[in-house]
């Protein structure tokens, strides 16, 4: 459940240079601040979609996410994007993307799946409390696309694309972004490629290197894999022995390592365990606000604030509301939802804003 830290960073700067104010974007958030540090690490996969959803309501460009994902530049996408260079076809780049995307992005998972004629690339959005909004996947394939096209002196473009933003008036100007046609509104994004177009070859694409950088990218992949694994078990042993009073030592004895380990290998993946914990302090009052009615002090005690100031404060700083809007939209929501499955013929109120917006 993770992103890149340099596709958050070239995000952030392309929301920038689409005068968008980066310090009203991550206020609050965990990462961008302290990703440039190492450029391989890994960021939790819900800051991505709070950035996205607090762009979407800061600009009133329809257009935000094409025109971030085109402007990405090569280095976004780190290793991946090596891979996808060198690979001798657009094919092999396509595979290749198929099986290291998670080295970028954990938001969702692209799939090649064969068609006449041609491969259709279809993509699948992660479960998450935060929903991912339609302008982060326009950024994505708007990058993709964008990068794909830099990889050829030829034109690679797809047959087809097939995106979730809802206007679909706006498909020509899709379209003119892009160069090929779009249909906006699907309920699935997808990419469809003709077989000449995938087997075409990429010019200067060097197979030595190729081998050198796919090493490269087992050993991240492994490593990914080992501490994302890690990090759950942390979470798991947090809620087990309570959100309340829990300290790096009482993790440690329950992993059965030494304090310093757990640091050490928590710390490498850019997750200390004072944001472990406070990531999962987060995750527990989003569950408890949105679903039941526990008194708002009772959460606050739960997850082991001694003063409500302080449990306000850092929800209102991850979540982008206060517990008691939290908890009062989900309430709006589900009224809605009980209001819309009423008989044919009674009115139907329209739907509430998103909770987590």
């Amino acid at each position: 459940m993770t992103i890149l830290s340099t596709w958050l960073d070239a995000v952030v700067d392309q929301l920038e240079v689409q005068d968008l104010n980066p310090e009203d974007l991550t206020a609050g958030l965990w990462g961008p601040a302290l990703a440039r540090i190492a450029p391989t690490r890994q960021v939790g996969l819900v800051l991505a979609r709070r950035l996205w959803q607090r762009a979407a309501n800061l600009s009133t460009d329809p257009l935000l996410g094409l025109k971030v994902g085109i402007g990405l530049p090569l280095q976004a996408m780190n290793v991946t994007g090596l891979l996808m260079m060198h690979s001798p076809t657009l094919r092999e780049a396509v595979i290749y993307m198929e099986r290291y995307q998670q080295l970028v992005s954990n938001s969702g998972r692209i799939a090649a799946h064969k068609v006449p004629g041609g491969l259709e690339l279809r993509y699948t959005v992660t479960p998450c409390h935060i929903d991912m909004h339609h302008m982060q996947i326009d950024s994505l394939f708007g990058g993709l696309m964008a990068f794909l096209k830099r990889c050829s002196t030829r034109s690679i473009a797809p047959r087809h694309i097939a995106l979730t933003a809802p206007d679909e008036r706006l498909g020509p100007s899709y379209a003119a972004l892009l160069g090929f046609p779009v249909t906006l509104g699907a309920r699935n994004v997808c990419v469809t490629y003709d077989d000449p177009t995938l087997d075409q070859p990429f010019q200067g694409a060097d197979p030595a290197l190729l081998a050198l950088i796919r090493a490269q990218a087992d050993g991240l992949l492994r490593a990914q894999n080992s501490s994302d694994s890690l990090e759950a078990a942390v979470r798991a042993a947090i809620a087990q022995r309570g959100f309340g009073h829990v300290s790096c030592d009482d993790m440690a004895s329950d992993l059965g390592i030494t304090p310093r380990t757990l640091q050490r290998r928590l710390s490498q993946n850019g997750m200390p365990f004072r944001r472990v914990l406070e990531a999962a302090r987060m995750d527990e009052a989003l569950f408890l606000l949105t679903h039941g009615s526990m008194p708002l002090p009772d959460v606050a005690e739960h997850l082991g604030y001694t003063e409500p100031s302080s449990f306000w404060h850092a929800v209102k700083s991850c979540w982008g509301s206060t517990p008691r809007e939290l908890r009062s939209n989900a309430n709006d929501a589900a009224r809605n939802s009980t209001m819309s499955m009423q008989p044919a013929g009674r009115p139907t109120p329209s739907p509430s804003l998103n909770a987590f917006r």
